[in-house]
């Protein structure tokens, strides 16, 4: 698969996780920086801020099955499993 097909994708699952927080949740820090490193194509990171978002937020299962998708798509497996489990403790 060619690379930016791939960006397209992670991007489109980091979406689905970030639609399904609350409308307020865009002016939480992480948040903030979740757009900024989204803009420069840092998926990883903006992967790493709705992660630390939901540290202290309650969040859906929808939220932890996109965050699984994108880290799939990543090749992060370990991610992967972790975000696999808080899915399914709900």
């Amino acid at each position: 698969m060619d690379l930016p097909r791939l960006w397209t994708l992670i991007r489109g699952d980091l979406a689905k996780a970030r639609n399904s927080l609350p409308g307020d949740a865009v002016s939480h820090e992480a948040l903030v920086e979740y757009q900024d490193f989204l803009d420069h194509n840092e998926l990883e990171l903006a992967c790493d801020m709705l992660e630390r978002y939901a540290e202290d937020q309650n969040v859906t299962p929808v939220f932890w099955l996109a965050l699984r998708d994108a880290a799939a798509r990543m090749e992060q497996p370990e991610r992967e499993r972790r975000h696999q489990r808080r899915a399914e403790h709900f």
